[in-house]
């Protein structure tokens, strides 16, 4: 747990050196990667209507989840720089 906080605030300051247009290309290149991504699921799908092998979609689901954590950081990031609160 206690490492998972640090990486977060690791994260955190270094999503605040970046610049808002900066913030912006890595929320359009991560939106890229997630469409690449699951263009790809759609053709193993149908390349292979049985089954797609799990050390594969173990990988796929991990690229998932590690491109949506960053996309909720950036979006993150410039929710507090524009707070209206």
């Amino acid at each position: 747990m206690f490492e998972r906080v640090i990486s977060v605030l690791l994260a955190n300051m270094q999503f605040a050196k970046l610049t808002d247009d900066e913030l912006w290309r890595a929320i359009a290149q991560n939106t890229e990667a997630m469409s690449a991504l699951a263009r790809r699921q759609l053709k193993l799908n149908a390349a292979n209507a049985f089954a797609i092998h799990p050390g594969v979609k173990a990988d796929l689901i991990h690229l998932a989840n590690r491109l949506e954590r960053r996309y909720r950081e950036y979006a993150t990031e410039l929710r507090r720089r524009y707070s209206l609160g």
